[in-house]
């Protein structure tokens, strides 16, 4: 048996432009295309994102792949992991 301490590192961040589900599922879908990421949840209702990590995650990375999409999303909280 293999015991793995891994750090993971959980960030959430401000969701604009989502008035639906279907919004909520395009986001997390979107952002799910990040590979450094480990784990995305939309919450349609706080419009927020949490999102997991085990690497340094660039809020600038999160913006460019919503670039394109009628989404915006911006710092809540961070932790040391967060790189601007």
């Amino acid at each position: 048996m293999t015991n793995k301490n891994e750090e993971k590192a959980q960030h959430t961040f401000r969701v604009s432009g989502m008035h639906c589900g279907g919004c909520a599922n395009t986001v997390e879908r979107k952002l799910s295309e990040l590979t450094a990421l480990k784990s995305v949840k939309v919450d349609l209702v706080n419009k927020q994102a949490v999102i997991e990590s085990d690497t340094a995650i660039k809020l600038s990375d999160l913006q460019r792949i919503l670039e394109d999409t009628n989404y915006s999303i911006s710092e809540l909280n961070s932790d040391s992991k967060l790189k601007p």
